[in-house]
């Protein structure tokens, strides 16, 4: 009985997902936009932090003309931080000799390892040599003892009775 309906449904086929870049591509440009306004907000909040530290400081006062000069007591100043050497360039070049000496021992350091890891290298290529010579030697006694323990191969007699063996047996009926 036929009808209207097809014997099989049709596959659908899955959704092409070529329209996915745009979004990536969105998703980049939103995530650089947060970042260059945190980085943005970051800096614009130091701002009035100077501001503010600038309108603490009291402005000079001028002493009047008829006035002796009133002495201020002395504000607690911070103590700043002195180099202890005034050359800095002396100084400098100090360092950058400090970092290339260690920078110069550890490529010694890396140099070492180096020649070690390829000394022992050289040391598993020849004990492998070694071990796959004896593993020839090892193969080449083990043929040679199966080709001892064999036996010797059939004469032409022989093999002609072996072909004519089953013929034989069964053209007496069955009966030796």
């Amino acid at each position: 009985m036929p009808n209207d309906r097809p014997e099989f449904r049709p596959i659908e086929a899955a959704p092409s997902r070529t329209h996915l870049w745009p979004y990536a591509v969105l998703g980049a440009i939103i995530a650089g936009l947060v970042i260059w306004i945190l980085r943005r907000d970051a800096s614009a909040g130091k701002q009035p932090q100077q501001q503010v530290a600038m309108a603490t400081v009291p402005p000079k006062a001028e002493p009047a003309a008829t006035q002796p000069p009133v002495p201020l007591q002395p504000l607690v100043q911070p103590e700043v931080a002195k180099p202890k050497d005034t050359n800095i360039i002396g100084n400098a070049v100090n360092a950058v000799g400090k970092l290339a000496t260690v920078a110069r021992a550890e490529f010694d350091r890396e140099v070492g390892r180096t020649r070690a890891a390829q000394k022992q290298a050289d040391a598993y290529k020849a004990q492998i040599a070694t071990l796959e010579k004896q593993l020839s030697e090892a193969r080449a006694q083990i043929t040679a003892m199966q080709r001892a323990n064999a036996p010797t191969p059939p004469t032409e007699q022989e093999q002609i009775l072996q072909m004519l063996a089953p013929v034989l047996r069964t053209s007496n009926d069955g009966r030796p």
